[in-house]
């Protein structure tokens, strides 16, 4: 009889310690998924903003260029202007 009880208590014990080390196995893969899947979801957020921003900084710089170009163009334009009709005057 006891015997058989202590076999009981040896199968339980392995039993349990199977148990235990198949939970704390799960909880490390659990755990390095989460981690996984946070690092890649916010490198993704992080890559599309930087997208973002690098297109609104380089649409900016565009039509800043543009303006600057037509600011540059009607300031020759009335340069020209003002040269001939200074050019008129003298003659």
């Amino acid at each position: 009889m006891m015997r058989n009880f202590v076999l009981v208590l040896i199968f339980i014990f392995v039993t349990s310690c199977a148990s235990v080390g198949a939970v704390i196995e799960g909880g490390k893969d659990l755990g390095s998924s989460i981690v996984d899947g946070t690092v890649s979801t916010i490198g993704s957020v992080a890559a599309a903003a930087l997208d973002d921003v690098s297109s609104v900084v380089g649409t900016v710089a565009d039509a800043t260029g543009d303006v600057v170009d037509v600011v540059v163009e009607n300031v020759d334009e009335q340069t020209d202007e003002l040269q001939k009709s200074e050019e008129k005057q003298e003659k």
